[in-house]
């Protein structure tokens, strides 16, 4: 892959960065991500060189002023051997052209270890994600997860005494006949350990995953609607007491602890993904806008330089900034909306923001939903976006934009 080959241009704000690492010791039976379990240590070294390469390559043509965010994930970085990751992460951070403002990393409690921690705190990470999911036995059995509830507290203790920098910690509700008792304990257990971030996910059954299929067949119930909303309810309730406030719809977190990458996300500005599989958006020749994906394969990744490119029309991004920006509690701004699209809110969605007002407090900085507005999300959008359908001028935008 030559780097004249990708019409991209260079971009004049600052870049967000993300590595996917697509290993994992087993896959989970609800996974959707791409990620292989059992590769050996040779393919490993193999990608996560080519994964370098790369960066080199898209550094050069992108050229931004600043990396603000990295991000490492996966699959599960804490299963690379520690000495192929430290090599790996000494040339990340020897490549950027500035330590970024928040470095973050993925673990799971059956990786975690002493030596992953010491790798990781002799490079400039600050952030380490931690997921934890839940201490409800049935669950590891049941999705093929290679933990369990001593493992999961033997990792947290382990965090506690070893690692002195940020952390967030991943848990998840909609088990299949699990109480909210049961998802109450979990999180009052999650909380003695005092997270600075938490991400409170609903399972969900994907098309694809074993567990899709199980839910399909009706051999597993999936969560019920009124269900989902009391766990979700009493969670949100028990975790403000404590003091984490949500910012986005699955996020939560003390004053100030809020993710900046997740948050870069949601706003749509420019950010870069390394690794099979991984999905960019970035700033096209002749002002378009393009979302690139890598080849989703890692036994070809290195050899095989085809990625997938799809230019992205003025109209979808401004799907898109109502899609991500919405999810957030700050929602969207509306003078980075209007630097975007040279347009008010209201002026494309009048008839949309009188239909849902009740859901749309009145702020002149941002453009956001109510706590039950968030609820009733998928539905709005539908709205939304059908009136962006009909808007009946054309739709330019300017992005990147500060």
């Amino acid at each position: 892959m030559e780097g004249t080959d990708l019409p991209l241009r260079s971009c004049p704000v600052p870049l967000s960065l993300y590595f996917h690492i697509p290993f994992c010791k087993s896959k989970c039976d609800y996974c959707d991500f791409y990620s292989l379990p059992g590769i050996s240590e040779p393919i490993v070294t193999c990608v996560l060189e080519e994964e370098l390469h790369r960066l080199d390559l898209y550094l050069s043509i992108l050229n931004p002023p600043s990396i603000e965010t990295l991000y490492i994930g996966g699959g599960t970085p804490s299963s690379v051997p520690p000495s192929l990751l430290g090599k790996f992460l000494d040339g990340i951070f020897r490549r950027l052209p500035n330590v970024p403002q928040e470095s973050s990393i993925e673990a799971n409690p059956e990786s975690l270890s002493e030596e992953f921690i010491r790798v990781i705190q002799s490079f400039p990470l600050n952030r380490l994600s931690l997921g934890i999911q839940t201490f409800q036995s049935s669950f590891f059995q049941l999705f093929h997860r290679t933990s369990s509830p001593h493992i999961n507290r033997k990792a947290l203790d382990l965090l506690r005494n070893r690692w002195n920098r940020n952390f967030s910690i991943d848990l998840l509700y909609g088990i299949p006949h699990g109480t909210i008792q049961e998802a109450l304990a979990d999180l009052e257990e999650v909380l003695e350990y005092h997270p600075p971030h938490l991400s409170l996910y609903q399972l969900t059954s994907e098309e694809g995953t074993p567990y899709g299929e199980q839910v399909k067949k009706g051999k597993l119930p999936p969560l019920s609607a009124s269900r989902e909303e009391k766990i979700r309810s009493a969670w949100l309730r028990r975790a403000r007491e404590f003091g984490l406030q949500p910012y986005e719809i699955s996020n939560l977190a003390l004053p100030g602890e809020e993710c900046r990458h997740n948050l870069r996300y949601w706003e749509l500005r420019p950010y870069l993904g390394i690794g099979p599989s991984a999905v960019s958006t970035l700033p096209g020749k002749e002002g378009r806008i393009l979302r690139m994906t890598e080849t989703p394969d890692v036994h070809r990744y290195a050899e095989y330089h085809a990625i997938g490119l799809e230019e992205i029309s003025p109209v979808t991004f401004l799907k898109e900034v109502f899609l991500m920006g919405l999810r957030t509690v700050r929602g969207i701004r509306r003078n980075y909306f209007r630097r975007l699209f040279n347009l008010a809110i209201e002026e494309v969605v009048p008839n949309t923001v009188e239909r849902h007002g009740e859901f749309l407090p009145r702020d002149e900085t941002h453009f956001s939903l109510t706590d039950r507005g968030r609820l009733w999300l998928n539905r709005i959008l539908i709205d939304f976006f059908d009136e962006i359908d009909q808007y009946p001028h054309p739709i330019t935008c300017a992005w990147p934009s500060d």
